[in-house]
């Protein structure tokens, strides 16, 4: 279940990668940003309704925890600025690059709360792999 809602997952990011990018061509950059992250609240808030969810905030949690919509409006942002020079595949591709190479070194050192698991040469392996693959799609 969880791998196939994963590629789910990149399927969603993808195609609203491509809509984001076409949405900052009217409206621009930064309006467009503020549209995306409305009309995503406007649709969790009917999720939630139907649902019968309710938003409770706790005082007691360390407030990095919060942080998770500020780095979703960087993402976005960035991935609206960059999506028409780059095209998606190319922006995923090195997306990807930057999430792998990041958890690698979150989970090394268990960082941010992250499950300590140790670096070792397959790992390795696959960046280069993935460095080796990024590097055919420049050309």
């Amino acid at each position: 279940m969880e791998l196939s809602l994963s590629i789910l997952c990149g399927i969603i990011v993808t195609v609203m990668t491509i809509f984001n990018g076409q949405l900052s061509d009217y409206f621009g950059i930064f309006l467009s940003t503020v549209l995306i992250h409305l009309t995503g609240f406007l649709t969790l808030c009917i999720i939630m309704k139907v649902k019968r969810k309710q938003i409770r905030f706790r005082s007691h949690l360390p407030i990095l925890y919060y942080t998770g919509g500020m780095i979703g409006v960087l993402t976005v942002l960035f991935n609206v600025m960059t999506v028409n020079a780059l095209g998606v595949a190319l922006l995923t591709a090195l997306g990807l690059l930057g999430q792998m190479i990041t958890s690698l070194i979150l989970e090394q050192n268990g960082w941010l709360g992250s499950l300590q698991r140790k670096m070792n040469p397959l790992k390795l392996m696959s960046l280069g792999i993935v460095v080796l693959g990024i590097g055919v799609m420049i050309l």
